[in-house]
């Protein structure tokens, strides 16, 4: 007996302890200084804009400007040349690339796009790679470009082929 009435009095300890405090129902407020409404004392004024429009000097060519055969040396070899044939319609042929072979061409304002890939890779897929160009110079016989993933300074000068009269 003693001991059913130790278990019980250890139970009743244990479950008195475990029990949860109630919540207290009263309120306190509290006043935060940081929320008091202040009045605005600043008034807001018009600012004008003394900025012009000025146009931008955006040089733009057209397709027929730059078709043709346009040709660079070959860095190392003697008398050999290559480059590319641009053709109307975005069509475009490679010349002595033997690797890379242009697949069409595009031109927006002074800005040359070539499509291209490369070909007797042992990979199944090659990649199709755009080249971004910016024309620096067009004449009737010279092209001069920047590729926008060079260094600064960099430049691609092509010479205009003669055609060749039968």
């Amino acid at each position: 007996m003693k001991k059913s009435l130790l278990l019980s009095v250890i139970c009743t300890v244990i479950a008195t302890s475990c029990q949860q405090p109630a919540p207290s129902t009263t309120t306190v407020e509290v006043e935060d200084s940081s929320l008091i409404d202040v009045p605005d004392t600043v008034t807001p004024e018009t600012v004008i804009d003394s900025v012009a429009m000025i146009k931008a000097d955006t040089v733009s060519y057209s397709e027929e400007q730059l078709l043709g055969k346009w040709l660079q040396p070959v860095p190392g070899v003697d008398k050999a040349t290559q480059g590319f044939q641009l053709k109307k319609k975005g069509t475009i042929t490679s010349i002595n690339t033997y690797s890379m072979v242009y697949d069409k061409w595009s031109v927006s304002h002074d800005t040359l796009l070539f499509w291209s890939h490369i070909e007797g890779t042992r990979q199944k897929d090659s990649a199709v790679v755009i080249d971004t160009t910016l024309i620096r110079a067009l004449t009737d016989t010279s092209l001069v470009l920047f590729p926008i993933k060079a260094a600064e300074g960099y430049l691609e000068e092509y010479k205009k082929a003669d055609k060749k009269r039968k």
